[in-house]
């Protein structure tokens, strides 16, 4: 299963460096988004906006990666492999949790670079919120674009289709941002909105590949 992984995840990684659409796409999503939120909103709605920015983008992003594993008649190309396919969608959140990660990073920069008074302070509650946030996300939406790649016109549901899954996972990661600056690193790990997103994470990235197995083999 490994060895299948380090597969897919070396031809992603191979894809992207050669080609960079992704990483310019993602360049000009990031700088748009936080030039407009920087410029407009007060500096008590940077950070939220922050992470509804990551959400935004990596939405569009998801779609896609995921388009670029559909054939010419709109059928995923893994469906035909003789592998397990959970281990595909498995690789698949790996290699967009590395892409997420790439946007975070980025997007810290150009908020701090396009912020007048306001400025992210990277600490280690931030960086430790944000991986578990990216985490979450990379299941849910590498999951679900993957799934709806085989529905023609999958960009109209992709929202509606994931909304009601993301909003408890909002809620809890909007939950901890009160807290993220003003409480101590032991007091976050040790608060109950943390605790409950770190085991919805863990729960989604176990079942989501093998939701996902499910739904297209059925």
């Amino acid at each position: 299963m490994f060895r299948i992984i380090i597969i897919f995840l070396s031809k992603d990684f191979s894809i992207e460096f050669n080609e960079k659409i992704n990483f310019f796409y993602t360049l000009i999503l990031l700088s748009t988004f936080s030039l407009i939120f920087t410029s407009f909103l007060e500096n008590d709605y940077i950070l939220f906006s922050y992470f509804m920015t990551l959400l935004i983008t990596n939405m569009i992003l998801s779609q896609r990666i995921a388009r670029s594993e559909s054939s010419n008649n709109q059928e995923l190309v893994a469906y035909n492999l003789p592998i397990d396919l959970s281990v595909f969608c498995m690789s698949k959140i790996l290699f967009n949790i590395f892409i997420y990660l790439l946007q975070a990073i980025l997007l810290v920069l150009f908020y701090n670079l396009f912020s007048q008074n306001y400025k992210i302070d990277i600490s280690t509650s931030f960086i430790l919120f944000t991986l578990v946030y990216v985490i979450g996300l990379a299941c849910l939406l590498t999951t679900f674009s993957l799934m709806l790649e085989r529905i023609k016109s999958e960009g109209q549901f992709m929202f509606i289709s994931i909304y009601p899954l993301v909003l408890p996972f909002l809620f809890l990661s909007f939950n901890s941002l009160d807290n993220l600056f003003l409480v101590s690193y032991e007091d976050l790990i040790n608060s109950f909105n943390f605790q409950v997103l770190l085991a919805f994470d863990i729960l989604m990235f176990a079942i989501c590949p093998i939701l996902f197995s499910y739904a297209i083999r059925r």
